[in-house]
């Protein structure tokens, strides 16, 4: 009966939203919105439970969501909403599995907190691993955003309005460093210092090389030296380290190739070769 009625107060919303909106594409996805928004308040009720008092504590945290790319002022609170909504499903999902199984006992009982860590663990393994990618991801874009952002410049435009155009033209090819740069002519744009909207680009990212290119970029604007070519040079040693970092994979493919060659390949080999032995010696043998 509960599924019943739920199923029919389903059915009757949707016909609804179908009327209000004369469009099924759009009531699913603003039922789709809706759900999300409810997911999301209730991730923050459960993070307002586990989050730390102390708001000292959650800076670094804060600062590692910000380099996987969430910036969101809840974005705290709803990572531990996250991780604490894990372990009581993981734990809930244990209990399950022993009223399944008939094995519920106190000595069983007590490792429920291992399930329970383990899903409030997870998402941080989980941000460390998107944060990974998100560098990854930045230090693939950045030589083809260097070399486009060296031909506006070159072509007349302004350090600010280059920044502008590439943001606006590689948003498919590179979307994070064209959010990124997007994000920067905003800041420029409301008024704040060019050295200081420089900073906040390295800052809020935290990855190496591009750090890098923010500092040579500071340094070519205090001391006055041409920006374009600072770029071109920057440009150049990353194509450099990027050719490095290929040839150095390609290199270690033959250790890695070793293994699967000795567990997979001898054996066969082995029996090829000495198989026809292993016959003609038992046939004499008998």
């Amino acid at each position: 009966m509960i599924l019943y009625y739920y199923l029919e107060e389903k059915h009757k919303r949707s016909v609804i939203m179908k009327r209000l909106f004369a469009s099924s594409k759009k009531a699913a996805k603003y039922e789709k919105k809706r759900m999300e928004t409810n997911l999301k308040n209730s991730l923050i009720s459960l993070g307002v439970l586990a989050k730390p008092k102390n708001e000292a504590e959650t800076e670094d945290l804060r600062q590692i969501l910000g380099y996987a790319g969430f910036r969101s002022k809840n974005a705290v609170v709803i990572f531990f909403g996250i991780k604490l909504a894990l372990a009581l499903l993981s734990g809930f999902l244990y209990m399950i599995l022993l009223v399944l199984s008939g094995n519920i006992n106190e000595r069983s009982i007590i490792f429920i907190f291992f399930p329970a860590a383990m899903g409030y663990y997870l998402p941080g393994l989980i941000l460390k691993h998107k944060v990974t990618l998100r560098h990854r991801q930045i230090f693939k874009e950045l030589p083809d955003t260097l070399d486009l952002l060296l031909i506006c410049m070159e072509a007349g435009l302004s350090f600010d309005m280059a920044l502008y155009r590439v943001s606006g033209e590689l948003s498919s090819v590179a979307p994070v460093l064209s959010n990124e740069f997007g994000r920067y002519f905003l800041e420029i744009k409301g008024g704040l210092p060019r050295m200081q909207a420089l900073k906040n680009l390295a800052d809020r990212n935290g990855e190496k090389n591009l750090v890098s290119v923010v500092n040579v970029l500071v340094q070519s604007i205090h001391f006055g030296t041409d920006i374009a070519e600072a770029i071109r040079i920057y440009s150049d040693s990353l194509r450099t380290e990027r050719r490095q970092l290929a040839e150095e994979r390609g290199a270690k493919i033959s250790t890695k190739l070793a293994f699967p060659t000795i567990l997979l390949i001898l054996p066969a080999l082995m029996l090829v070769i000495l198989g026809p032995a292993i016959i003609n010696l038992f046939e004499r043998i008998n």
